[in-house]
C-alpha cells in the first residue's frame, strides 16, 4: 500500500471512500477558506485503485508560527497514517495533530449493558486527547426499519409529543435555499444567544452554507406554527448515511412540540433519500445524569429509539512536547474563560 496526497482530479474517487461530513472533500474546501491548510490523502493498492482516504487539516495557531492538526472522523489509524500524517506535521510545523476515527467502540443495549465490538488504538506516540472534538457518544437510528417499526422503538412520550405537533397543525417542510438558510441561521443565533451556547462566527456559519449548499449533501428542514417558523435543522447526507449537526428553536409556543415533529419528519426524510441509518451526531454517555451540561438536547435525541454507541475516542499525536503542554494549559483556561463569560451574559438575559 502506497498513500499519496490527492489532487483535484480525485475528488470523486475521493468522495466515494467517505462515510462523514467532516472528512468529504467540499468540506475541506470550507475548511481551506478559513485559512487552513488541508491535505487530501489517499491509500492506494498495488493497482494503483485507491482503497481509503481521509483528510488532515492544519489551523495556524494565532499569532504564532506553529500549527494543529485534526483528523476528525476519520478511517481507523495504522502505521503508515502515522507515518505519513507525522510528516505533513512536521512541514506544517504543527504542534500535535488530534485523531478522532469515526470507529465504534462498545455499543449498548436499552439497560445500558454494553458490547465492545473493537480495540481501542495502541501506538506508543498516540495520547489520549485531554479534550475531545467530537462528543465521544451519539445515537444511531436504523432507517431501514419501516415507520411503524420506529415508531414503536421511540419513547412514549416522543411518540404522543409527535401526535401533540400534528393535532396543533405544525407543517414542516424543506427549504434548501438561501431564503432558508437565513430563517434557519436567525434562529440557530437566537437559540445560542437565548441559552448562552457556544457559536461560530457568522462569516463561518455563512462560508459553511456557501461551500456546501450546491453540493446536494445540505438539506434544511423547517417547523412551522401559524406561520412562524419555531423550528430548523441543518441536516447533512453522505453515501447512504444522514446526519443531525445542527437544529434550533424558538422559545415560543413550546406546546405545539415543534421539534419533535420536525425530527420524525427528517427521519422519514432519510427513508426517502435512501439512507440506511441516520448519526444523531452526538450525545451523553449510557449513565447521563439531569445535572449534566447538554442533558436536555441528550433526552431529546434518547426519545426516538437509536442505538446507543460509543466511538473509539480521541487521540494525539505529540510532534512538540513542551508546545503540547502549554497549549493544553492555556486551551484549558481560555475555555473556563469562554464558560464564564457565556454563563454570567446567561445569568443577566434571566
Amino acid at each position: 500500500m502506497i498513500t499519496k496526497v490527492l489532487t483535484s482530479k480525485n475528488k470523486e474517487e475521493y468522495n466515494s471512500l467517505i462515510i462523514h461530513p467532516v472528512q468529504t472533500w467540499d468540506w475541506g474546501d470550507f475548511q481551506i477558506s478559513q485559512g487552513h491548510t488541508v491535505y487530501r490523502l489517499g491509500v492506494f493498492d498495488d493497482n494503483d485503485k485507491i482503497v481509503s482516504a481521509y483528510s488532515v487539516s492544519f489551523h495556524q495557531v494565532p499569532k504564532f508560527k506553529f500549527s494543529i492538526g485534526t483528523i476528525l472522523r476519520g478511517p481507523e489509524i495504522d502505521d503508515q497514517m502515522i507515518q505519513q500524517v507525522t510528516e505533513l506535521a512536521k512541514k506544517e510545523n504543527a504542534i500535535f495533530v488530534k485523531f478522532e476515527p469515526n470507529i465504534t467502540y462498545k455499543i449498548f443495549d436499552n439497560l445500558n449493558n454494553e458490547t465492545v465490538v473493537s480495540s481501542k488504538p495502541q501506538f506508543n506516540n498516540l495520547l489520549s486527547s485531554p479534550k475531545v472534538a467530537f462528543y465521544p457518544h451519539t445515537y444511531l437510528i436504523d432507517l431501514t426499519k419501516s415507520e411503524t417499526q420506529l415508531l414503536e422503538f421511540m419513547h412514549s412520550k416522543t411518540r404522543y409529543n409527535i401526535r401533540v405537533a400534528n393535532r396543533y397543525g405544525v407543517e414542516v417542510k424543506e427549504q434548501t435555499d438561501d431564503k432558508g438558510f437565513e430563517i434557519y441561521f436567525k434562529l440557530l443565533f437566537d437559540t445560542t444567544k437565548r441559552q448562552g451556547f457556544y457559536l461560530h462566527s457568522e462569516k463561518y456559519n455563512r462560508d459553511l452554507w456557501k461551500k456546501l449548499k450546491d453540493t446536494g449533501m445540505v438539506h434544511i428542514m423547517l417547523a412551522s406554527y401559524q406561520n412562524q417558523v419555531l423550528s430548523a435543522f441543518m441536516i447533512f447526507k453522505v453515501g447512504d448515511k444522514l446526519f443531525y449537526p445542527y437544529g434550533s428553536s424558538l422559545d415560543t409556543n413550546r406546546q405545539v412540540m415543534a421539534p419533535t415533529l420536525l425530527m420524525w419528519e427528517v427521519i422519514k426524510l432519510g427513508q426517502t433519500l435512501k439512507c440506511k441509518t441516520f448519526d444523531m451526531w452526538g450525545c451523553l454517555g449510557p449513565n447521563a445524569k439531569e445535572t449534566e451540561n447538554g442533558f436536555g438536547f441528550h433526552r431529546f435525541k434518547q426519545g426516538y429509539g437509536g442505538q446507543l454507541i460509543e466511538y473509539v475516542g480521541t487521540y494525539d499525536l505529540v510532534i512538540n512536547q513542551n508546545l503540547y503542554k502549554l497549549y493544553n494549559y492555556t486551551d484549558k483556561a481560555r475555555w473556563k474563560l469562554l464558560r464564564f463569560k457565556a454563563n454570567l451574559l446567561k445569568s443577566f438575559r434571566k
